[in-house]
């Protein structure tokens, strides 16, 4: 893959994840959180799996062993925990704020990243960052109404969410070298977040019988195909051949087409201090990935 193959890929991938934020408020009519998240899971492992079966079938020889598989398995085990990690507060979060403002508050991790290195890497952070981290706070303070009275619980989850994102992103670049298969290794994710998942829906009210809408089961495929096997595929693609900065600042479209697919499918609106707060968090969130860089080993993050 080339880098700039690489960048339209990724832009198509912020499109998915975009349009992730509508699918999932659409789905969350008839599913509750944890239970939309399963048949995610369930549909991107059938899908998904049934394409890797195809590609081995019509490569022949994979030059596959079994030693590489449990490696990647090893691999994927703690990034599909923590990938649940983060999606489920994010889907939770979904059932009470709009698609655009949960776009915009998981668009801080990119905030986060830098300053995890430095407090538990012990990384070197520019001084400049900190300053960048307290624009996307108030930047997130105008975007949730300018009054912490006024921050609902979907808004608080969305931040759970973007700190969890900081971690599987930390980590996803801490094995990106080791990666050998991305499409497995995205499937291989994908199987261990459905077995995270499966506690939640036991213990859960989520587990009842009922009849889903159409809409409803459209929007389940279009997580599960669109966002989940296709853009994290194209996510750890990317991300041996990008480094990180110009990958997160890739990362950053999720946002604007979550507010764009927001405005056009669920005729969502911001006030001029929201829209103010979400421009606040872009520019923090585009200043930080211009002025930090990980180490040259670096090759990944992600969601």
């Amino acid at each position: 893959m080339t880098e700039r193959r690489a960048l339209v890929e990724l832009i198509f991938a912020g499109s998915l994840w975009g349009f992730g934020f509508v699918t999932t408020i659409w789905a969350l009519r008839d599913f509750g959180p944890a239970e939309l998240l399963i048949w995610r899971f369930i549909i991107a492992l059938v899908v998904g799996g049934f394409f890797w079966a195809l590609s081995l079938r019509q490569k022949g020889s994979p030059g596959f062993s079994k030693v590489h598989f449990l490696r990647e398995n090893l691999l994927a085990a703690p990034a599909g925990f923590l990938l649940t990690g983060l999606l489920l507060p994010q889907t939770i979060g979904l059932q009470s704020t709009s698609a655009s403002k949960s776009g915009f508050l998981t668009s801080l991790y990119v905030i986060f990243v830098p300053l995890f290195a430095r407090v538990f890497l012990n990384r070197r952070v520019k001084i400049q960052l900190y300053f960048y981290a307290f624009l996307a706070l108030f930047g997130a303070f105008l975007l949730t109404g300018s009054d912490l009275s006024s921050l609902n619980p979907g808004d608080l989850w969305t931040l759970l969410c973007a700190v969890l994102a900081c971690v599987h992103i930390l980590y996803i670049e801490k094995v990106s070298a080791q990666i050998r298969d991305s499409f497995l290794f995205n499937l291989l994710q994908t199987f261990y977040c459905l077995i995270t998942i499966v506690p939640f829906l036991i213990l859960g009210a989520d587990l009842q019988e009922h009849k889903a809408g159409l809409l409803s089961w459209f929007s389940v495929g279009m997580l599960a195909i669109g966002s989940t096997v296709i853009a994290f595929t194209i996510q750890i693609r990317a991300q041996k051949v990008l480094d990180s900065t110009t990958a997160s600042m890739m990362f950053l479209l999720e946002s604007p087409f979550a507010l764009l697919f927001g405005i056009l499918f669920l005729k969502e609106t911001l006030g001029w201090s929201q829209f103010f707060g979400a421009l606040l968090i872009l520019a923090a969130a585009a200043l930080t990935v211009r002025s930090f860089s990980f180490s040259d080993s670096n090759k990944t993050p992600a969601q």
